[in-house]
């Protein structure tokens, strides 16, 4: 309860522009922790609390994840990350819940049900749940309502300590012409996301799969993440430069510092295309800083003990090209390379 008291600005250090979708994930939490989360059913068993996170790639739901597990458990390693496409055949749910008696990989048990028995206390996060085979998700039915899982070797593990957070991209894509096409995009205000990204999963469960029971047991709990917007993304590009340099600093003493031209370019890529959220950024700063850098450090001879100053960034063809000074600190005199 402690941890929490602070929980919001924690969050907000680690997961930019998500105001709407932290506040949710926290007041889904904080009813865990307050003991309301199972005051609507007659069964204790039954998960601390489950989350929907659903949203453009990009925007913070794993980090989302990872930020509750060290909240709530000290380590986010309690976020224990299940990679819903590798679920996606018939028998998959035996390598999740285990082999029945007789079957290759009886004696190994299955892939959740260890990890919950080996750690009660986390957060179990099932990426991308539209991928998994569909019987699968009639395990998690009981999940969520009972709490609870018989696995291949006939024990029963029980789910009653761990948070269940699915995330899904449906709702982005749709399919016209027999071609995948994006429908939800950055230029659309949060609201109009919000109601698209809803529609697309309640269709999913309902008229795809024929299951709107699965989304009867997630209930209100789905949490739409919005899209990085400009300004947001130029604080994640901020955030993603400042580490660099400061890791270069305690590393190699290697002092960097941008010009305002040079960082400039950075912004401009960085603003240009926010469909690819957080991770396109960190994409943009990769082949337009770390890598023409490395290269740059790389081919001066520059390993450590100097003052590099970026005057401007090359964008206009590839390679990317970085325009540079530097000045070595532990010589006396300024031998400066251009």
């Amino acid at each position: 309860r402690h941890r929490m008291k602070n929980a919001h600005d924690i969050f907000t250090k680690r997961v930019k522009g998500q105001e709407v979708a932290l506040t949710k994930t926290l007041d889904v939490v904080k009813r865990s922790i307050s003991g309301m989360s199972g005051i609507q059913s007659s069964s204790g068993n039954r998960p601390k609390g489950v989350l929907f996170f659903a949203g453009p790639t990009g925007t913070g739901k794993t980090e989302t994840a990872k930020t509750l597990a060290e909240l709530l458990f000290g380590d986010e390693r309690s976020c224990i990350r299940f990679d819903m496409s590798e679920y996606g055949q018939s028998h998959s749910d035996q390598k999740l819940l285990g082999a029945p008696p007789g079957y290759v990989g009886y004696e190994a048990g299955g892939q959740l049900t260890n990890a919950v028995k080996n750690n009660p206390f986390s957060i179990l996060l099932f990426d991308e749940i539209e991928k998994a085979h569909p019987s699968i998700l009639d395990k998690f039915l009981q999940i969520l309502e009972d709490g609870r899982m018989t696995d291949g070797q006939g024990n029963t593990v029980y789910f009653s300590e761990s948070i269940i957070i699915f995330t899904s991209n449906l709702g982005i894509y749709g399919v016209k012409n027999g071609e995948r096409i994006q429908v939800v995009k950055s230029e659309m205000p949060y609201g109009e996301v919000q109601t698209a990204v809803r529609k697309g999963i309640e269709d999913y469960f309902k008229l795809q799969l024929g299951r709107p029971e699965i989304l009867n047991r997630i209930g209100e709990n789905i949490v739409v993440f919005d899209f990085i917007r400009s300004d947001v993304a130029k604080e994640i590009l901020k955030a993603q430069i400042d580490n660099i340099i400061k890791n270069l600093k305690t590393e190699k003493n290697l002092e960097v510092s941008i010009d305002d031209e040079a960082y400039r370019v950075l912004e401009d890529h960085a603003v240009s295309n926010l469909d690819n959220g957080g991770r396109g950024i960190g994409n943009i700063v990769e082949s337009l800083f770390i890598n023409p850098l490395a290269r740059y450090l790389f081919d001066n001879d520059v390993i450590s003990n100097a003052k590099v100053t970026i005057m401007n960034i090359n964008a206009e063809k590839m390679p990317y090209e970085l325009e540079c000074q530097t000045t070595l600190v532990e010589s006396n005199e300024n031998n400066s390379i251009e």
